[in-house]
């Protein structure tokens, strides 16, 4: 009998061997060309793009924009280890509960990590002894980085990010503006109700999002826009009743409002900018709750602040971005397998393309190291299926090309036939003027030299256009090459796996 283990293992070693079969020069190739053809053919894609995101500025994201803060113990130091495949190129806090051994931190140097320490509860105040650790952690990474990055993620030791879809999603927002950014959230408006994702969860909605392009009968409330999401803006237009005239907070255990750790939040450096370690510590230590994600959200409240949603899946019930499933690993991982195995439907593919994180639940699993291997595999898998949708838009822009370049050719051709006419009309003229100059009007040498320009300058003119036409050629074949080859090389793997 397989164990998971074998599993999970023989996963993320077929997942390495697909990397390292699919052509990562593809999009360099595409994008390396400068030509006028391809140009206008990333202009259209672009265009499109655009089209969806019309009235919304841009924030350009790269992964140096980006810090995780991680909350970790001694126990799991497996699973922190394993999370640097996606950590790569993002500076690392750690935050465990006991003193780091000098060569876990030089160890740590070599994948961007800061190692630091922070005691855990006693007496308990919540269910874990590192939830103050926890909830604290996005503030000890601030006071650690400073001002040196725009975004944090945060979650726990066994939350996988997704950086390409988490990039994407924030050059939408506003790093100097305070966001605590996610979508699925615990709530409960009255006792033992409590679940997650819930979307009945008070939330806002980014000031400029265009909701119009929705279906507003999906939505399950009216979630006020704001940038930033306050507390006040979220009570002033309640219109269910939940919250006092003092806006307090819901809490347990007569209610429930709370981000949801496992799933993670993305917080702005203006966020950790306008709420202070020393306010968020002696506000956490006050509290009793069920943990560290209660914690931050209790407290983040109650300086003023509130979640903002991205907006998406507040549209559509079936996509969360935030751990969507929820805590669904292996279906995920699934979507995954029938994405890459072209068997992903349009429902599919919208929610691995707007999958922000996923919750490992590493407690589940017989070991931790079957965790580790896990998220491993995910990772890569998740790799391949980015790598095939960037060939998919090579190929778009190939095609794209190889339309602009035809019509190209048949424009050149229709200049070089007018350019000729040209030609023949000189010829014509010279003979008129040949007949002039004999009258005594003009000098022959001038008829030469008039003739001469004339020619040259449109013998030039035609010249000119024949390179640019051949420029666009070269670049046609070119991507289309590429493209065709990052099929031949898929194919070849899938025969070789029909072989194994």
């Amino acid at each position: 009998m397989i164990t998971k283990a074998v599993l999970y293992v023989t996963l993320a070693l077929s997942t390495a061997l697909l990397l390292d079969v699919l052509p990562a020069s593809v999009q360099a190739q595409s994008l390396a060309a400068s030509d006028a053809a391809t140009q206008s053919a990333q202009a259209k894609l672009a265009a499109a793009t655009a089209a969806q995101n019309a009235g919304r500025k841009k924030y350009p994201v790269t992964r140096e924009d980006i810090v995780v803060a991680m909350p970790v113990d001694q126990a799991h130091l497996t699973v922190a280890h394993a999370s640097r495949v996606w950590r790569k190129g993002v500076r690392t806090f750690v935050a465990g509960n006991t003193p780091a051994p000098d060569v876990l931190v030089q160890e740590g140097k070599l994948h961007n990590e800061t190692w630091s320490y922070y005691p855990d509860d006693s007496p308990l105040r919540s269910l874990y002894g590192g939830d103050t650790r926890a909830a604290l952690v996005p503030y000890l990474a601030h006071d650690s980085f400073g001002d040196s990055y725009k975004w944090l993620l945060y979650g726990d030791d066994d939350t996988v990010w997704f950086m390409e879809s988490v990039m994407k999603l924030l050059q939408d927002f506003d790093p100097d503006l305070p966001y605590f950014i996610t979508d699925h959230m615990w709530w409960a408006s009255t006792p033992g109700r409590a679940s997650h994702p819930n979307p009945e969860a008070p939330r806002c909605l980014p000031c400029d999002f265009d909701d119009s392009k929705f279906d507003q009968s999906l939505k399950p409330f009216n979630a006020p826009k704001g940038c930033p999401c306050t507390a006040q803006l979220i009570c002033e237009t309640d219109e269910r009743g939940i919250f006092n005239q003092y806006c307090d907070v819901p809490k347990a255990p007569m209610s429930t409002y709370s981000m949801h750790g496992g799933a993670g939040g993305i917080v702005s450096v203006g966020m950790l900018r306008a709420v202070s370690l020393d306010y968020m510590e002696k506000c956490v230590k006050s509290l009793y709750s069920t943990g560290g994600d209660a914690f931050i959200s209790i407290c983040t409240w109650q300086a003023g602040y509130a979640m903002t949603d991205p907006g998406y899946s507040f549209f559509h019930p079936d996509v969360n971005m935030f751990d969507p499933g929820p805590e669904d690993r292996m279906g995920n991982m699934m979507k995954l397998v029938r994405a890459l195995d072209h068997r992903c439907d349009d429902v599919c593919q919208h929610q691995l393309t707007n999958m922000l994180t996923l919750h490992v639940r590493s407690r589940v699993f017989p070991q931790l190291e079957d965790a580790a291997q896990f998220i491993k595999a995910i990772i890569g898998m998740y790799d391949v299926f980015m790598e095939n949708k960037r060939i998919k838009a090579a190929q778009a822009v190939a095609n794209l090309v190889e339309v602009d370049s035809t019509a190209a050719a048949a424009a050149v051709a229709a200049e070089a036939a007018a350019l000729q006419a040209d030609v023949q009309a000189l010829s014509v003229a010279e003979v008129e003027v040949a007949t002039t100059a004999a009258s005594g009007e003009v000098t022959s040498s001038q008829v030469s030299a008039s003739k001469q320009t004339a020619l040259a300058t449109a013998q030039q003119a035609i010249q000119a256009r024949a390179v640019a036409d051949a420029t666009d050629a070269a670049a046609a074949v070119a991507l289309q090459n590429a493209a065709a080859a990052a099929l031949a090389k898929k194919q070849s793997h899938r025969r070789l796996q029909g072989l194994a």
